[in-house]
């Protein structure tokens, strides 16, 4: 008696911490994964940088689209001395900058002084003029402002593909943490199920013993099972609770601040996920496409490349001599009338500028440096191409196997439980032993497990095929 006193004691104690731990239950909140990879997405600081890409690249755009605006200038500079007004420079101009390398400018000066050089000497009203600066050697295809603009236009384009890039790693890593936390929520509810069983199977052994129909050792056997599942249950109660953290990281609210710890928020259940699952498991060949047409890691390659060749011509333009020229139309009062004979050739002004390195070793190695950069990033595509489709056709077969093992785990369930009820049935009618029994819920737990396991593995599987395919969840 004073044995079975110490059981109900110590059952007693048991029955209390799982009572506690049902009694929560009925205030728990379910939390999807498509709920989850929501909030990830709209809230999670990573996801937010990523969004600064764009807008980045945006930028950058609007800096380079500056080397087209019109300048405005203006300059004044006087001398006098002992009184004396030597000369004073007023200078007015306006240039506007076009795309095919022609300047269009235009201005008015004003000269006063007695110490005027003669060459600088203009009429009493002013001077103005209306020109045109034109390379007509290097710089006449492409020039550095306009390759800078092309790069950043091609940036602002490849900008949204890193978005998805990082947004897509992101969501992978989310994603894996939610299904990790789901199953060890089903870990913990398979162990408070198994608890309660053992501690009534524990009740009615005792009982048995009591009336002589089952010898003293079923007793100890039968306890020793409900130690066991207490101990099970504390492990995996832990192990919810550390997965709740790690879950947690991925929660924040609208102004970047980390959600508090919710502990009664629980995860949908894994069947209903299964049966919804999306990606169909015949379509490999359609995947490769889409790799190669539409995955963004090739895309960001293929935008590099595009800046690269860009790059690679405006190298081109530095094998060319500099063969500059610059006319202006002069007239006061801007009338562009001459009486003396035809404006453009009896008032104007003309400028021709040329040069040429004799050997043009810095532009042949500039250039030759340019074509290795792109035939690197060509390898560099290649590569992650074939890196890519080998991830997928792994993740995909890895899919497939999962799918088959998880439909073999659920008819061994129903085999195991009904192995476990007839063993049970056994044992009451005095045909088997409480060890037979346990050894038989044993393995149904194991298998129950195995199915979780098994489930939340083909989730996460599903996700990184997703990834490798190059949109794990991104409208």
């Amino acid at each position: 008696m004073n044995l079975a006193n110490k059981y109900t004691n110590l059952l007693a104690s048991l029955m209390l911490l799982c009572l506690c731990a049902n009694a929560q239950s009925t205030s728990y909140k379910t939390l999807s994964v498509g709920e989850f990879m929501d909030a990830v997405k709209l809230y999670h600081p990573v996801a937010k940088q990523s969004n600064l890409i764009t807008v980045q690249a945006r930028e950058e755009l609007n800096i380079a689209r500056g080397g087209w605006d019109p300048l405005i200038y203006s300059d004044y500079n006087n001398k006098t001395y002992n009184g004396t007004n030597y000369y004073s420079y007023f200078e007015n101009s306006i240039k506007i900058p076009t795309w095919y390398g022609v300047e269009v400018k235009a201005g008015y000066d004003f000269v006063y002084g007695s110490k005027l050089n003669p060459e600088s000497v203009l009429p009493d009203d002013g001077l103005g003029y209306l020109g045109l600066s034109v390379a007509l050697g290097k710089n006449l295809v492409l020039d550095k402002r306009r390759a800078l603009l092309k790069q950043a236009q091609i940036f602002k384009t490849a900008s949204e593909q890193q978005r998805i890039i990082i947004l897509n790693d992101l969501l992978l890593e989310a994603v894996a943490t939610y299904y990790d936390w789901s199953y060890s929520y089903y870990e913990l509810e398979i162990y408070k199920a198994a608890l309660t069983n053992a501690t009534q199977r524990f009740e009615a052994t005792k009982k048995l013993v009591e009336f002589g129909d089952r010898p003293t050792i079923d007793t100890t056997e039968a306890f020793t099972q409900v130690q066991t599942r207490q101990l099970q249950l504390n492990d995996a109660q832990l192990k919810f609770n550390n997965k709740s953290l790690e879950l947690g990281v991925f929660l924040w609210l609208e102004n970047d601040v980390p959600r508090p710890i919710d502990t009664t928020i629980i995860p949908s259940a894994l069947e209903s996920d299964y049966v919804q699952q999306t990606i169909e498991l015949n379509k490999a060949e359609e995947f490769e496409t889409r790799i190669r047409q539409s995955h963004p890691q090739l895309l960001f390659y293929k935008f590099k490349l595009q800046q690269l060749d860009i790059e690679r011509r405006l190298k081109i333009e530095n094998l060319k001599p500099t063969f500059n020229v610059n006319y202006n139309l002069l007239s006061q009062k801007f009338n562009f009338q001459s009486e003396s004979g035809p404006i453009f050739t009896n008032a104007y002004k003309l400028g021709v500028n040329f040069s040429m390195p004799l050997t043009f070793a810095q532009g042949r190695g500039e250039l030759k440096l340019a074509k290795i950069k792109i035939q690197d990033t060509r390898y560099e595509l290649n590569l992650k191409t074939e890196q890519l489709i080998v991830k997928m056709k792994t993740y995909f077969n890895e899919l497939i196997n999962l799918q088959a093992q998880t439909r073999l785990y659920e008819a061994a369930i129903d085999n195991w439980q009904r192995l476990a009820d007839g063993e049970y049935k056994r044992f009451n009618n005095g045909e088997s032993s409480m060890f037979i029994v346990n050894a038989r819920e044993n393995k149904l737990i194991e298998s129950q497990l195995k199915l979780r396991e098994l489930q939340a593995k083909f989730y996460k599987t599903e996700a990184t095929l997703k990834w490798a395919i190059g949109n794990i969840g991104i409208q």
